[in-house]
């Protein structure tokens, strides 16, 4: 299949790319000139620099089967939310347009487990649900929504991200400071949410037209006290975890879980269980 990749240069995107290529999948990566390409160089891929005029040439000339999109921004900056509009929710949403233009049957989104209104970010997510759902039911576009949980491990991982920086503090013996940790997480490994992003591009769909909104987590969560102990065991590490030495968010962080029941419908499962994960993390360091 012909798939176009929105996102692509970073931590899950690279990953994503990497795995269609693996597939079998023509890929096309659409990147900004001023990218990083080194997760991807490599790989056999098509380039489509980042802007309307070139993404649309690629559609009108090739018959894509799959918009994939990764693009995402976290943090304000100095004109406060404009990033996260444009890149969250302003772009994709343009492609979606472009998408449903020359028939394209099935646009995926990375979206959040967070809930909608929690923060900008989850909120601009949100909003592009809803207008993927709205096009969906009137045109013959395929939309999915990947509510992804907190993931971790596999290639590309940066080292600021809280599993692996947690882990490279335990094994250096270094005081781990943090809230108070009472908030719940649900984890996944990178490597299953990939399994079910392949999954879902390699899975016949006899409608058209149809929203999917499909959680992807591993059915579990636990606390974040709860993991750094783990993981401090798991370390034999003799860290000192001083849990309170940041204060909570104002109005408490949510607790996320994602409701995984339709992956076992839909006959997948995952490769590994929530502890054994992170186990495999402590590993891989």
């Amino acid at each position: 299949m012909k798939i176009i990749v929105l996102g692509s240069t970073g931590y899950l995107g690279g990953n994503i790319v990497k795995r269609l290529v693996s597939d079998g999948h023509d890929v096309y990566c659409v990147v900004r000139q001023t990218s990083d390409l080194s997760r991807i160089c490599h790989l056999p891929v098509k380039f489509i620099i980042s802007s309307n005029e070139q993404i649309e040439l690629v559609l009108k000339t090739n018959k894509i089967d799959w918009i994939i999109n990764g693009v995402c921004t976290y943090n304000q900056n100095d004109s406060l939310y404009e990033d996260m509009f444009q890149s969250n929710l302003i772009f994709p949403l343009s492609i979606l347009n472009l998408a449903m233009k020359y028939n394209v049957a099935n646009f995926a989104t990375i979206g959040t487990g967070l809930p909608d209104d929690f923060n900008v970010y989850s909120f601009t997510k949100s909003k592009l649900s809803e207008m993927g759902k709205f096009f969906s039911q009137r045109s013959e576009i395929n939309f999915y929504d990947l509510k992804l949980e907190m993931f971790y491990g596999g290639d590309f991982e940066p080292n600021s991200r809280f599993i692996k920086s947690t882990i490279q503090k335990l094994k250096n013996n270094e005081r781990v400071l943090l809230t108070s940790g009472k908030q719940k997480r649900d984890l996944i490994r990178v490597e299953d949410v990939l399994d079910i992003i392949s999954n879902i591009v390699l899975s016949k769909v006899n409608v058209t037209g149809c929203y999917k909104l499909l959680p992807v987590g591993t059915g579990e969560n636990h606390s974040i006290r709860e993991i750094v102990e783990f993981l401090k065991d798991q370390c034999n590490s003799e860290s000192e975890l001083v849990f309170g030495a940041y204060e909570d968010r104002e109005g408490g962080e949510p607790d996320t879980l994602a409701n995984m029941s339709w992956l076992s419908d839909s006959g997948m499962h995952l490769k590994y269980e929530y502890f054994e994960g992170l186990k495999k993390a402590v590993d891989d360091y």
